[in-house]
C-alpha cells in the first residue's frame, strides 16, 4: 500500500482533478500558513497523520500520466516527494519556521523586512505560506541551505543588488534561455528513434556507437540542468516580482557543471543541492559518519540519492528498485574518496584541465548503466516539451521548406 501498483492508482481526469489533488493542497497550504504562527505546534502535530500520508497518496497513488511518460511523472514525483518532507519537517518543529533574524515565527519587526509594500503585509501568513511553498531552497529562512551553502561562482555574475536588472535577466537567461535549449535537445533527440521509439529493439541504444553513449547522457544531464533551473528560476522571478522578496534569496540552482574541476566540486557546487542537505545528508550521510568518518558520510549521501531517484521510477509506475541507478550514485562517492586520497598522497587538489577530463570521463563512464536502465525504461519517449509547444521544431521544419 505504500506503493500502489499501477493498476490500483487512480486516473486523474479533468473531471475529478480538483476533488483528488485541491483538498490534501489546501490542507498542505494551511500547514505552512501554521508554521508561521506562534503557538501551533500542537495543532500541527495532529496534522501530522493526515498530511503526511495524504500527500504521500497525492504523489504516488493517483495516475497523473501515463506509465513511460517519465519527463512528466519524474518531476512531478520529485515536487510530491518534496512536499512530503517538508510537511513532516513543518509539522514536527517545535518553533515553527522562522526567517533569519526572527524569533518568533509570523512576527517579523518591519525593519527587518523593508521591502515588503503595505498591501502585502495585509495578507502576512498567507504571502508567507505562498513564500514556504515558492522557495525551494529556504535561502532566507532557518531551514535553507543559505547558511553554509557554497555557491558557484556563476552566483557572482547576477545582478543581486538591482531587482529590474535580475528580474530581466533571470526571465532572459534562466526561463527563455534553458527552455530553447531543452526545445533544442529535445528536437535533436527526436531525430534518433533508437532513444524515443517505443517500438525499439531492447538493444536499440547499445547499437548506437560510442559517440553516441557520450554524447546522449551528457545532453540528458544538460536538459535535467535546464528543465529544473527553468522552473527554479520562473518561481523565483514569481516571489520577487510579486511577492517583494529580495534576488539575493534566489541565488542560481545550478552553476556551470562543464567547468567542474573535481567531482567535489561538481555536486558539492556546480550542481543542484535542492535536498542534499536536509535529506541525503540527515538520513545516511550523518549517520555513517558517526561510524566510519567522511568516507561514510559521501556513501550515505549518495545512496540516499540512489534511493530517492529510484522513487522517480516508481512515480513512473515502473518497478522501483533499479541495481544500475543506485550504482551510479554510490561510485560517486566512491570517485570523491579517490580525490580525497589522491590529496593525501600528493598534498594537491585535484583540479586544471586534468580535473576537467577526469570528471567528464568519470561521469561518461560509470552513468552508462543507469542511461541505458533509464532509457530502456522509456525516459525520452515522452519529450518534457511536446513537439506542438516546441518553437525549434517550428523553426527546423519551416527551414526545411525553405
Amino acid at each position: 500500500w505504500i506503493f500502489p501498483a499501477q493498476e490500483h492508482r487512480i486516473p486523474v481526469t479533468r473531471y475529478n482533478v480538483l476533488q483528488l489533488a485541491v483538498p490534501p493542497l489546501a490542507l498542505y497550504f494551511f500547514l505552512c500558513y501554521l508554521v508561521r504562527r506562534p503557538n501551533t505546534q500542537n495543532i500541527r502535530l495532529a496534522l501530522t497523520p493526515i498530511i503526511v500520508p495524504w500527500l504521500w497518496w497525492l504523489t504516488f497513488g493517483l495516475e497523473w500520466f501515463p506509465p513511460r511518460t517519465m519527463a512528466w511523472n519524474v518531476p512531478f514525483t520529485t515536487t510530491g516527494v518534496l512536499f512530503v518532507v517538508r510537511a513532516g519537517e513543518y509539522c514536527l518543529s517545535p518553533s515553527g519556521r522562522l526567517k533569519l533574524k526572527e524569533r518568533i515565527p509570523g512576527e517579523q519587526p518591519d525593519h527587518l523586512d523593508p521591502a515588503r509594500p503595505t498591501y502585502l503585509k495585509i495578507y502576512h501568513g498567507y504571502i508567507d505560506s505562498l513564500e514556504l511553498i515558492l522557495s525551494h531552497r529556504g535561502m532566507g529562512w532557518d531551514f535553507g541551505t543559505g547558511e553554509g551553502l557554497r555557491l558557484p561562482p556563476l552566483q557572482a555574475r547576477r545582478p543581486t543588488h538591482d531587482r529590474t536588472l535580475w528580474l530581466k535577466e533571470t526571465m532572459l537567461k534562466d526561463v527563455i534561455g534553458n527552455y530553447l535549449i531543452v526545445d533544442a535537445i529535445n528536437t535533436w533527440w527526436r531525430t534518433i528513434p533508437q532513444i524515443t521509439d517505443p517500438s525499439r529493439t531492447p538493444n536499440a541504444y547499445r547499437d548506437l556507437g560510442l559517440g553516441m553513449h557520450l554524447l546522449v547522457p551528457v545532453s540528458v544531464m544538460m536538459v535535467v540542468r535546464c528543465y529544473m533551473s527553468m522552473w527554479y528560476s520562473l518561481a523565483g522571478v514569481s516571489d520577487v516580482a510579486f511577492l517583494a522578496r529580495e534576488p539575493a534569496e534566489w541565488p542560481v540552482l545550478y552553476g556551470e557543471p562543464w567547468k567542474s574541476e573535481s567531482l567535489h566540486k561538481l555536486w558539492a557546487m556546480e550542481w543542484h543541492q535542492q535536498l542534499s542537505r536536509r535529506l541525503f545528508l540527515s538520513t545516511l550521510g550523518y549517520p555513517l559518519r558517526a561510524v566510519t568518518g567522511t568516507p561514510g558520510m559521501m556513501l550515505g549521501a549518495f545512496a540516499a540519492s540512489g534511493l530517492y531517484h529510484n522513487l522517480m521510477l516508481i512515480g513512473d509506475g515502473q518497478p522501483g528498485y533499479d541495481l544500475p541507478t543506485n550504482s551510479f550514485f554510490l561510485l560517486q562517492a566512491v570517485g570523491l574518496v579517490v580525490e580525497r586520497l589522491f590529496r593525501q598522497i600528493t598534498g594537491r587538489k585535484v583540479g586544471g584541465w586534468f580535473g576537467n577530463l577526469w570528471v567528464f570521463a568519470f561521469i561518461v563512464t560509470t552513468i552508462q548503466p543507469m542511461a541505458k536502465a533509464w532509457l530502456e525504461r522509456g525516459y525520452l519517449e515522452t519529450s518534457p516539451i511536446p513537439a506542438d509547444w516546441s518553437l525549434v521544431e517550428r523553426v527546423v521544419d519551416l527551414a526545411q521548406k525553405i
